[in-house]
């Protein structure tokens, strides 16, 4: 009985495990970036909601830069796409005066915007930007960044219902 308990819980792992190579690691775009989709809202009311719950969850809305419009500007046809720059948050030019390559994260780029699928709201994954500068980091900055990440993508599913 014990063997075959063994087995189960062995085989489930070897089934999870091969899952998430699939997943994560055979896809570049999932492995950097955390992507949501957006259900019921415009790519316009979307960017707006998005500001509000960015700013209500003390990561202050930098700038809004509406890409597309731009483009068009230029006579280039693209999809409506939005970059909002955020996380202007209270501690972070001690971090930037030390690894300047962290202005990749913090302020942090959210992407907004609509392809034939739909609505979609796009930011970095700090871990893998975090372990290329890791012996520049100490423990509590990159605690810091952390933090203020997971505040991100809290705020990213907020947005997406």
């Amino acid at each position: 009985m014990k063997a075959l308990i063994a087995f189960l819980v062995g085989a489930v792992i070897a089934i999870l495990f091969v899952f998430f190579v699939k997943y994560y690691l055979t896809d570049p775009f999932r492995l950097m970036f955390y992507t949501v989709e957006v259900k019921g809202k415009t790519f316009e009311q979307t960017v707006e909601v998005l500001k509000n719950k960015l700013n209500e969850n003390g990561l202050k809305v930098i700038r809004v830069l509406p890409l597309s419009k731009a483009l068009e500007a230029r006579g280039v046809k693209f999809m409506k796409y939005s970059i909002i720059l955020a996380c202007d948050v209270p501690g972070k030019e001690k971090i930037l005066v030390k690894v300047p390559s962290i202005s990749n994260l913090i302020p942090c780029s959210v992407a907004v915007y609509e392809d034939k699928e739909g609505v979609k709201i796009s930011a970095l994954k700090e871990i893998i930007f975090m372990a290329e500068e890791k012996d520049k980091l100490s423990e509590e900055d990159m605690d810091f960044i952390a933090q203020v990440y997971r505040k991100l993508r809290k705020t990213l599913d907020e947005v997406r219902k």
